[in-house]
């Protein structure tokens, strides 16, 4: 009995289904964790340690103009790439900094994290790929992540050395500008739509810090 063959309409979404984990999607991960690390045992960029900037940058360079299921794939396993990275850079240069100290890396705060990061980017995934379209999604998308560096700014506005994190939010904006944006109206509407979304922002911003002292109160 001969065997039927795939045909390219049966192979094409199996072939991009096993595309999604690229190698550069989890080497930005791990570079950003890596920094965020750094950046925790830092006096000047501490900031950055404590906020989602990175992250959120990370996100958007992985998942843009990607088809959906691709950029979900390459968003969860960046960021799981990302918290590993963070959790262990901290190990290791608190082992560099203070020599000779104990470390131990909470294992359950990294498992809390990491799952986290799988819900945070399929969301992402499938909602950030839109940006750089030109349509009412793209310019929602975009807007959406403006929104969300805004609010994050707002969150850690009490602490000490935000002026760090004001320039790198600039700089994220931009970032996100030029991938997202590809005209002046299309700016003026997400600045627009950017401003109510900030709210929003600031709750999904502050959800995980509020989820993790929930669970730190229930583990005593």
């Amino acid at each position: 009995m001969p065997i039927e063959a795939e045909d390219d309409a049966t192979r094409a979404p199996r072939s991009d289904y096993f595309r999604a984990f690229d190698l550069g999607a989890i080497l930005a991960g791990v570079a950003s964790g890596a920094v965020g690390a750094y950046a925790y045992y830092s006096d000047v960029l501490r900031p950055l340690a404590h906020s989602f900037t990175i992250w959120i940058v990370l996100v958007v360079a992985v998942t843009a103009g990607a088809p959906r299921w691709r950029a979900a794939a390459r968003a969860v396993g960046a960021l799981i790439a990302a918290v590993l990275a963070f959790y262990w850079g901290k190990a290791l240069v608190y082992g560099v900094k203070y020599a000779g100290m104990p470390y131990e890396i909470d294992v359950s705060t990294t498992v809390l994290w990491c799952a986290l990061a799988i819900a945070g980017g399929l969301i992402a995934g499938f909602l950030l790929s839109v940006i750089g379209r030109s349509d009412l999604r793209g310019t929602v998308a975009t807007a959406v992540v403006v929104g969300l560096l805004v609010a994050d700014v707002v969150r850690q506005s009490g602490r000490s050395g935000v002026g760090v994190l004001l320039l790198a939010t600039v700089v994220a904006i931009g970032f996100v500008g030029i991938r997202g944006i590809r005209s002046l109206r299309q700016g003026l509407q997400v600045a627009a739509y950017a401003i109510p979304l900030a709210g929003l922002g600031f709750m999904i911003v502050s959800a995980p810090d509020f989820l993790e002292e929930v669970l730190i109160r229930l583990s005593l």
